[in-house]
């Protein structure tokens, strides 16, 4: 095989990612949220410090609320489903070339496409890359620094470092010092693991984080000189920075949290891990690259390790390397005869073959959603069933095990971006609530949100939201409106209304993402004094 050209895997992401772009809605808590801060952030021209329903948001830097206006203006469309993802498939489809390139670079051009498919038939990146997120972005500029900082090792350049920093100092607009310490720790530790630490002597660590943080650095001063309001570069370098690595800000798990999670998320393809390191320890050359890859591993993994706030989604950055130690021994794990082999190639088949007939059959059984959607999923997974135990039991067809194993996960992954979650939209938005606002507020006034942000409320019914936290201060809210609607999460109207409801008010209850709401319809009349 060759290496994948840039054009094949547009279109491979295009087959993979189109149709949930296409018919998905947007959804909580992260891609309603970028939309609308992308949105508010175009409408008042604050294009130097975001803000969510007129109050400045210190949790993540600028970058992606950049990149979707850009889009958005580029394309000529209205902020929503594609100038939204569109920043993040861009990235993914970087992820999978810099991907190729280090896997052809390390074990040959026929480890190239293995290491590709192997990353996009793993769940957990095919989920990132389609949900409008940060990571993807982030992963992008993560990958074009190390893939440079690597490929500067062969060819000694100025330009390649020089742009490898830059893209680091991207990472940080895109979500902060991680978007620069975990390439350059990756590739140092990588570096050291193989032996190869005499490639270190670069002048290039002395001028380049510099130049890294220029970008950022630019970009705080001109926000500050522009009056960015109190408080924000302290929330914003230091609330979510140190107290969120500190668990300060919540998400705090134990040291082995990702001794668990990291396995369970890289499935099916952990299955193939153990082989694949049996295979990699052959020959010198071979474990060379073994090193080169868990040095890589190793560090993300430690990093996140030693913080006490953790997510799963932090270790992103491991599924290139998995992908590429996986990927190059596609052809060795699909002949071997050992007992990791073996096993590896049963849970594969078995995997698909349960997976068909149980969606089939969820079809049939009472859901929220109509059942004929998981059809084109059982489907694709009973036809990739098949297709595999064909290839497993003809030696000519053999070697290309794995490559029909991936073609089959990626199936039923389009088709479940493309059918079943579009099923999900109803349940995922405020359908219900639209139609009251869309009659009692006019197109410049105000949404009341009562004690949560609301942005997917602000969002879909094209209206600013105020968040309110006080009852005076919603009381203040309606008698500046007049007329208007405030929504409140249920459990937070049945704690506001004894005291301060009119009884006729006009109310209802609706439900978005698993989560019960009353909207509450008030008029100039009714307003409380």
């Amino acid at each position: 095989m060759n290496t994948p050209r840039l054009w094949q895997l547009f279109l491979l992401a295009l087959l993979l990612w189109g149709g949930e772009t296409l018919r998905r809605d947007l959804w909580n808590p992260d891609e309603v949220r970028y939309a609308y801060i992308a949105r508010e952030m175009a409408q008042d021209q604050h294009w130097l410090v975001p803000f969510r329903s007129g109050e400045y948001y210190a949790h993540k830097p600028p970058y992606l609320f950049w990149a979707i206006n850009l889009v958005s203006h580029a394309t000529r469309m209205p902020i929503g489903r594609i100038p939204v993802r569109l920043p993040g498939l861009l990235a993914g489809v970087f992820v999978l070339w810099t991907t190729a390139r280090l896997a052809t670079r390390w074990a040959g051009a026929r480890a190239a496409w293995p290491a590709v498919l192997t990353l996009c038939a793993n769940y957990m990146f095919w989920h990132e890359i389609g949900f409008a997120r940060m990571d993807g972005p982030l992963l992008g500029w993560t990958m074009a620094a190390l893939t440079l900082l690597f490929l500067n090792d062969d060819q000694p350049t100025l330009w390649r470092p020089a742009v490898a920093w830059l893209c680091m100092g991207m990472g940080v607009l895109t979500k902060g010092p991680v978007g620069l310490l975990t390439p350059a720790g990756a590739y140092i530790a990588a570096r050291l693991a193989a032996g190869e630490g005499r490639l270190l002597k670069k002048s290039h660590w002395l001028w380049g984080p510099f130049l890294g943080l220029a970008l950022p650095g630019l970009w705080l001063a001109l926000a500050w000189r522009h009056g960015a309001p109190p408080g924000y570069f302290s929330e914003l370098l230091f609330s979510q920075n140190i107290q969120r690595a500190a668990g300060i800000l919540g998400h705090r798990q134990s040291f082995a949290y990702f001794f668990g999670v990291a396995p369970a998320h890289f499935l099916p393809w952990t299955l193939c891990l153990p082989a694949a390191i049996l295979v990699l320890r052959r020959t010198p050359e071979q474990r060379q690259l073994l090193r080169r890859l868990l040095g890589w591993i190793g560090f993300i993994f430690v990093f996140f390790s030693l913080m006490t706030s953790k997510r799963t989604i932090y270790i992103l950055g491991l599924f290139p390397a998995l992908a590429i130690l996986v990927g190059g021994t596609w052809t060795e794990l699909a002949t071997a005869t050992d007992r990791w082999a073996r096993l590896a190639r049963g849970a594969f088949l078995w995997l698909l073959t349960l997976a068909g007939p149980a969606v089939l059959i969820a079809s049939f059984l009472p859901l929220p959603i109509p059942g004929r959607v998981l059809w084109p999923t059982g489907l694709a997974a009973l036809a990739g069933a098949a297709c595999l135990w064909r290839t497993a039991r003809q030696p000519a067809t053999q070697p290309r095990f794995y490559f029909t194993a991936a073609i089959a996960l990626l199936a039923v992954q389009a088709t479940i971006g493309a059918f079943v979650y579009p099923a999900v939209n109803p349940l995922k938005t405020p359908g219900d609530l639209l139609p009251v606002v869309a009659e009692r507020v006019p197109a410049d006034g105000r949404l009341l949100i009562y004690g949560f942000n609301g942005e997917i409320m602000a969002y879909y019914t094209q209206r600013r939201g105020q968040v309110l936290y006080t009852p005076e201060d919603l009381r203040a809210a309606m008698q500046r409106e007049q007329r208007g609607v405030a929504v409140f999460e249920k459990k937070g109207y049945a704690q506001w209304a004894p005291e301060h409801l009119v009884p006729e008010w006009r109310t209802g209850e609706f439900a978005s993402g698993g989560r019960d709401y009353v909207w509450l319809a008030f008029e100039p009349a009714r307003a409380a004094q």
